[in-house]
């Protein structure tokens, strides 16, 4: 699993950069408008712009290295990034309506708003799922990531289908997804897990047929089911891999047919016969 996403929110004092991806404080700027002088416009450099001023004779290492300024200046804007230049008072006695700018500190780039919706850099929701993720559940959570940033509504509805689909890999039917939960509690789910269970399938179910819940138009809830998903995944399936692994590597085989008597388990045929043969090696020893 890959860190907390926070997604980016308007106003917000940090959040996951759209930019770098780290989670940095963010400070915001309101848009100041100048009109140009007259006759001048706004333009583009062409390709051959930042060459062009390289190649003009410089009667001194001062203006050779102004050239060479200014021909960076270009090469930013050619590649469309936004960045601020200081052009001194402005004497701007009005601002731009409904647009924003954000600057992430970790990575010292500006990010542009209009209204609540970010404009730029054009983002794109991404988060890995649990490598532990069945594939068929892996197809519709990586189909609900790719359409959140459009549809907060049909990302819930796809991550509800997607712990439907976990169910019968948790020895559950898959078909009543409110009653294959109620039969995991019944045999002992963490009731934490149970929780998050049903946050995912009331909300995803709401997204589908809405309720007292509306999702049109919240992302950032939308996003938390991601979360929960893959710590259903943790839980679920990881977290007793795992353990059932040590157990196997770790304990000595001895060990485990004591345990296995203890509890009145009866181990598999061929796996008995390692037991019982381990345990006689161990009383010959001195």
């Amino acid at each position: 699993m890959t860190g907390k996403i926070v997604p980016p929110e308007l106003g917000a004092n940090s959040f996951s950069c759209p930019h770098c991806g780290a989670q940095a404080h963010q400070m915001w700027y309101r848009l100041l408008p100048k009109g140009y002088d007259k006759d001048a416009k706004p333009w583009m450099p062409d390709a051959d712009a930042p060459a062009r001023i390289r190649a003009v004779p410089a009667a001194s290492a001062e203006m050779k290295a102004m050239h060479e300024q200014m021909a960076r200046r270009l090469e930013r804007i050619m590649t469309r990034e936004i960045f601020v230049e200081e052009i001194g008072w402005t004497n701007s006695q009005t601002e731009v309506a409904n647009l924003k700018m954000s600057l992430c500190y970790s990575c010292g780039a500006y990010a542009v708003w209009h209204a609540d919706t970010l404009l730029y850099p054009a983002h794109h929701f991404a988060v890995e799922p649990n490598e532990d993720m069945p594939a068929d559940v892996k197809l519709d959570f990586a189909e609900a990531a790719s359409i959140v940033d459009s549809s907060a509504r049909g990302a819930a509805a796809l991550l509800r289908l997607c712990i439907q689909k976990l169910m019968p890999h948790l020895g559950e039917k898959g078909e009543n997804l409110n009653g294959d939960i109620k039969s995991l509690v019944a045999k002992g789910l963490d009731p934490r897990i149970q929780q998050a269970l049903d946050v995912v399938r009331v909300i995803g179910n709401n997204a589908v047929h809405p309720g007292q819940i509306d999702l049109k138009d919240d992302k950032a809830t939308a996003i938390k089911l991601f979360e929960l998903v893959n710590t259903i995944v943790t839980a679920t399936i990881s977290a007793p891999k795992s353990i059932a692994q040590m157990y196997e590597t770790i304990l000595p085989e001895a060990a485990r047919a004591a345990i296995a008597k203890r509890d009145g388990i009866e181990l598999p045929a061929p796996e008995k016969a390692r037991e019982t043969e381990g345990l006689e090696k161990s009383k010959d020893e001195p």
